[in-house]
């Protein structure tokens, strides 16, 4: 699974998307572009879940609670009330921080940060209320809450961050070619 990850990121990045770079972009009137969108959620979407679990599975074994894809997928599961739901809050809101990371590469735009980090929480939802019916606890709602908003928030602030640089109109290779040669003694 990582290395499918991996692999989605690459097209997404060198195919579909400009390099990213620190410098500023001018993001003019974009196409609509289904191919690039669909990849991107896809990198998003499968990025979340290796993270989640990732991020589950060692905070589980620190915690010493019983590893498991399973809990994952429980409403019930995600409580205050015992370690075990303590460690996957801790587990959601560090994958809220690793997913606000991914969106400065994969999106690229501040403006759609909401609507990625919304639809990866959303199919988490339905592979939730497929896998063990619809969540009720409210404090299952309240953690995907808290890590939407890490996620969308330090995403939206970093993507601001990168479009907001310096937008550079020639290259350095440009510049030295394009500079007036210095005139000679004998032409002045």
């Amino acid at each position: 699974l990582l290395f499918f990850s991996q692999a989605l990121l690459l097209i997404c990045k060198y195919y579909y998307c400009p390099l990213h770079s620190m410098e500023g972009k001018f993001y003019g009137a974009e196409k609509f572009k289904p191919k690039l969108i669909i990849t991107q959620m896809m990198v998003m979407q499968s990025s979340f879940a290796i993270c989640l679990a990732s991020t589950a599975t060692v905070f589980d074994l620190f915690s010493g609670n019983s590893i498991s894809l399973w809990q994952l997928f429980q409403g019930n599961n995600f409580t205050w009330d015992n370690s075990a739901g303590c460690s996957l809050f801790a587990s959601l809101c560090a994958t809220g921080f690793a997913m606000a990371f991914l969106l400065s590469f994969v999106v690229e735009r501040a403006k759609k940060c909401l609507d990625f980090v919304a639809t990866y929480h959303f199919f988490h939802l339905v592979a939730t209320c497929i896998l063990s019916g619809f969540p009720g606890n409210y404090q299952w709602w309240v953690m995907h809450g808290v890590a939407l908003a890490i996620a969308v928030f330090l995403g939206e602030y970093i993507c601001m961050q990168a479009e907001t640089q310096a937008i550079t109109l020639t290259s350095k290779s440009n510049k030295a070619k394009q500079r007036p040669k210095k005139p000679a003694y004998d032409e002045i």
